[in-house]
């Protein structure tokens, strides 16, 4: 191989592959490689063979596979195939592992400070396991997070070492991480830098410490969380102060540098729902002080349009409450319905017990909303449904204008919303759940044109299964009851399809049917979705899901015999505004007399494109 090749720079890698590996992916292998295939659409990075350069990478495999815990691991030989004009190459490295050095036993000295059931969690949650290979990244991993359970208790000095003991057998070792706690220790003072226009008491009343308190490592992440959650910063940094002194009081340093508190933002974009899209928001971070924010938003989009107004007060009565209030003059016009709205909302927003886990990055959020809505809605429904004369007493019965299709009325209603998530990822989740539920009240002592009640629940959990697959699944349910079905709203009815619900459908045509066959909506619903992404390079992944669902005339009323399902692949492409998705949906069971823009439908399936996961 040296010898066929020139030493750098004229001879392009097309193709670089591995054989014999079993215990390490080759994508795991390309990333400690300096030699790199070229990529094969027309403007990708060209990559050279580079002899020296990959002398050295045989040596790097073998030290890869040596801190993955196989010693004896070797390359066995290296094939390679030139093309005619010998300008480009293809290369076959053939791996022989041989066995691992299996991990026998792991013991934890030196936390006597942690209960048995903390030891116990401690334990289960480290990476390094019993009877797996000793894998020296798995026991970093390991010491540092036993060295974060410690500080998390306490122990702002706590440290962690590794101690290898040999067994009987040459195939096992045993592990022990051996903590030095340290003394208890507590925050100290607390100094604030770097702050200009933003006043002390701003930056203070966000941190989750006061001094005095116990140390916890987790409050001082969920401090900066908190500063950077304000948007006044660029950067925000809080440093506990963990000088060789090791005092009892640990200090600590809270440095910001201000950012631009004026924000103008410009976006356009497409989706196979929306169409284009554009949008426009100016934002005011630090507004009057305290770092209010006034911002106002414009949309136009084939679905929706309008602009929006708000004032938030980020500290109300306590850390993580807000105060906010919109109004906003909002046009939406959906397959079935178009509404136009405007009025106003006052939310109270409240973050309670949110915390990092000593486990990783991951990152616990619960939130709970309280709204009062005062809006006036002017809606009417589509044209087909209009000019179908069949429909008038079920239109009468809806509380629509049975000649015009038209509605309108006051909302007065009051929201009540919870979320609890640990995902730590809004764009694209990869472990941990969501679980939210969201009750509405809408007339009765609080007036207005409409009376109702509204329950939704949903729940999420993401799998994740290495660096290169995650298992994401969805449930959701929700009903509207009144004793007066005339006074629901008909924007507020069920409909479900589109790309983020029953995806063989499109948007809005899963639902009761018309004697004619146009989706009515209804006022029970069920949803759940299950899919696989697996990751086949760095920025793209496959998608493979199946979605069930559908909606119910009467309140309480799901049937599990009368389902819709629809299944298909996808493709995301990673971007730093969140992944890309495609996907092709199919239906399993049509739904029969189904019209689509007055026409039966003569399709079973979809195409779906947009910007964000499907849940």
């Amino acid at each position: 191989m040296a010898g066929a090749c020139r030493e750098e720079g004229d001879i392009k890698v097309t193709d670089l592959s591995f054989s014999g590996n079993r215990a390490v992916s080759s994508a795991d292998l390309n990333r400690v490689l300096a030699t790199r295939e070229s990529g094969w659409l027309p403007w990708s990075t060209k990559r050279y063979f580079d002899r020296e350069e990959f002398e050295l990478d045989l040596k790097r495999i073998q030290a890869f596979y040596v801190d993955r815990g196989y010693p004896k691991a070797k390359v066995r030989g290296v094939d390679v195939q030139f093309n005619d004009a010998r300008d480009e190459v293809r290369v076959r490295i053939d791996i022989e592992e041989g066995p691992p050095l299996v991990v026998g036993h792991i013991a934890l000295e030196g936390f006597a400070d942690l209960t048995s059931e903390e030891l116990e969690d401690l334990q289960k949650q480290l990476p390094l396991k019993v009877e797996r290979p000793y894998d020296r990244q798995l026991i970093n991993a390991s010491r540092d997070l036993a060295a974060r359970t410690l500080r998390e208790h306490g122990f702002a000095y706590a440290s962690v070492r590794v101690v290898e003991s040999e067994t009987s057998t040459n195939d096992h070792i045993n592990v022990t991480l051996a903590g030095e706690a340290g003394a208890k220790t507590a925050f100290g003072p607390v100094t604030v830098v770097g702050n200009a226009s933003v006043d002390e008491n701003v930056i203070r009343r966000q941190l989750t410490f006061e001094e005095g308190d116990s140390y916890r490592a987790s409050r001082v992440t969920e401090s900066q969380r908190r500063l950077y959650g304000l948007e006044l910063f660029q950067f925000a940094h809080v440093e506990p102060n963990l000088g060789e002194e090791r005092r009892v009081e640990v200090p600590v340093t809270v440095t910001v540098a201000e950012g631009k508190h004026r924000k103008l933002r410009l976006g356009i974009g497409y989706g196979s729902e929306e169409k284009a899209r554009a949008t426009a928001s100016w934002r005011h971070v630090n507004f009057l002080g305290g770092a209010r924010t006034a911002s106002t938003e414009v949309k136009w989009s084939s679905l929706e349009r309008g602009a929006r107004v708000s004032l938030t007060e980020p500290y109300f009565l306590r850390a993580g409450g807000s105060l906010q209030f919109s109004a906003s003059n909002w046009w939406t016009a959906e397959p079935t319905y178009n509404l136009r709205s405007y009025g106003g909302r006052i939310t109270f927003s409240n973050l309670f017990g949110s915390e990092s886990q000593p486990a990783g990055d991951r990152f616990t959020r619960n939130e709970l909303r309280t709204s009062y809505i005062r809006e006036f809605e002017d809606y009417s429904i589509s044209n087909e449904a209009l000019a179908d004369l069949s429909l008038r007493p079920a239109l009468i019965a809806l509380g629509l204008d049975p000649r015009t299709g038209t509605g309108q009325g006051t909302l007065s209603a009051v929201e009540l919303g919870f979320e609890r998530n640990t995902s730590g990822r809004p764009l694209d989740p990869r472990t941990g759940y969501v679980a939210s539920a969201h009750l509405e009240r809408a007339g009765g002592i609080l007036g207005g044109s409409f009376r109702y009640s509204e329950l939704v629940l949903e729940g999420r959990r993401y799998f994740e299964f290495g660096d290169r697959a995650v298992w994401a699944n969805r449930l959701r349910t929700g009903t509207l009851a009144s004793a007066d079905i005339s006074r629901i709203p008909f924007f507020k009815r069920y409909f479900l399809g589109g790309s983020t619900s029953l995806r063989g459908w499109g948007r809005y045509e899963v639902s009761p049917l018309s004697g004619s066959g146009l989706p009515l909506g209804g006022r029970s619903m069920l949803e759940a979705s299950s899919e696989v992404r697996i990751r086949v390079s760095r920025k793209l992944s496959v998608v493979g899901f199946i979605d069930a669902g559908n909606v119910w005339t009467d309140d309480w009323n799901i049937h599990f015999d009368e389902l819709r399902y629809a299944v298909g692949p996808g493709l995301r492409y990673d971007t730093p505004i969140g992944p890309i998705r495609v996907d092709f949906g199919k239906q399993l069971n049509p739904i029969p007399g189904l019209l689509i823009d007055g026409q039966p439908e003569a399709r079973t399936w979809r195409v779906h494109f947009s910007i964000g996961q499907a849940f």
